[in-house]
């Protein structure tokens, strides 16, 4: 049976159904849960930054996890619907007790969230997999080697789980090695009851990956220095095969999906539920969810004194006024800033005042400042 094929307007394609973790994720309900960056598998191409390598924490999206709870706040400041468990390896077993807590959690709090992990599947076994399974809706493997791994899926099969492959597109393995792993899925899960798919990612450069994609052939895309040239259009051309060869769901996910739509989304829930009355949330546009504030910020510890002053002084209204003592600052209006900034310098001559557009998430990383 012909699948019909999707197209959307950033460019990911797709055959048949998007599987329900992609739903979410693409829809910014998921919590990205980043259990450990141990693996064992060493992939050249693996973007993972140097920061995320270098922490002792798990995280919940931009929340390090240094007790439980923090996943549940996480959870709860975005009404997260599901989650995925990424790494590294969250199945290996320097992270599978945690990975089992963490969904043994997450799922308590409602037994309809949707939670899918990633996987290379090397430490898969059935200990392990009658543990997990449970807990979860979705695995999703990671193929290297279409002659060797594919022991894990088979095993997974056997459990009530949704089960994907997700690998990137690497345009030096050309057509006919992607072709192939799609027949070999489709052979496995002939006559299986639960929903299967294969998702293709276009590959991504990054400041950790980028020597080694050069070492093995391959160029940042010129229309794109963030992906890999020539990923995008062999992506295409397999989803365009896949419709014609095969009743496998395949969906190719464009960059641009993560860090224009899948981002902003959840970007955007997150700031429904965190941002100050003050602060300004950008509705449209690849910043959406940004947040748009006042930055006031003093050398001196007289912090307090200036909010006391901005309220009775200038009437600013005293919600307007947020002392973040996390970043020694305070913020404001970005708009009322503006208005009083000469009448503030006059009471406070070495203050810096500026207009930011900052993430709502934990650690409140800033995009742009405009200096007053």
């Amino acid at each position: 049976m012909k699948l019909s094929v999707h197209n959307t307007s950033w460019g990911s394609k797709y055959t048949g159904s998007l599987s329900k973790g992609c739903k979410q994720c693409i829809s910014g309900q998921k919590l990205v849960v980043l259990v450990s960056t141990e693996c064992s598998s060493k992939c050249f191409y693996c973007p993972l930054s140097l920061e995320r390598k270098a922490s002792p924490f798990a995280f919940a999206n931009e929340r390090p996890i240094t007790e439980i709870d923090d996943l549940i706040i996480e959870m709860t400041i975005m009404d997260a619907k599901g989650a995925s468990m990424t790494g590294g390896d969250p199945l290996e077993s320097h992270s599978f007790n945690q990975t089992l807590n963490f969904c043994k959690l997450l799922r308590s709090k409602s037994k309809s969230f949707h939670i899918h992990v990633y996987t290379r599947g090397k430490e898969l076994d059935e200990y392990k997999l009658t543990a997990i399974a449970p807990y979860i809706s979705e695995i999703r493997f990671h193929v290297k080697n279409i002659e060797k791994d594919f022991r894990s899926i088979e095993l997974a099969l056997k459990a009530k789980l949704d089960v994907g492959i997700e690998v990137p597109i690497i345009p030096t393995k050309g057509i006919k090695y992607y072709q192939k792993l799609i027949k070999k899925f489709e052979k496995l899960i002939e006559g299986k009851k639960y929903f299967y798919f294969i998702n293709f990612n276009e590959l991504e450069v990054s400041e950790t990956n980028y020597r080694n994609l050069l070492a093995h052939g391959l160029k940042c895309d010129p229309h794109n220095q963030a992906a890999v040239a020539e990923s995008f259009k062999l992506g295409h051309e397999i989803v365009i095969w896949a419709n014609s060869n095969s009743n496998v769901p395949v969906h190719f996910c464009a960059l641009r999906t993560k860090d224009t739509v899948q981002l902003s989304n959840r970007l955007y829930r997150i700031a429904q539920s965190v941002h100050l009355p003050s602060d300004v949330i950008i509705e449209k546009g690849i910043d959406r969810g940004l947040l748009i504030r006042g930055v006031i910020e003093s050398e001196s510890d007289n912090l307090k004194e200036i909010k006391e002053t901005l309220i009775t002084e200038f009437e600013v209204p005293e919600e307007w006024v947020h002392l973040d003592s996390k970043k020694h600052r305070i913020l404001t209006n970005a708009g009322v800033l503006e208005d009083l900034k000469d009448e503030l310098l006059v009471y406070f001559p070495n203050l810096k005042l500026g207009i930011a557009e900052e993430y709502p998430t934990y650690d409140q990383l800033q995009t742009t400042y405009i200096p007053l």
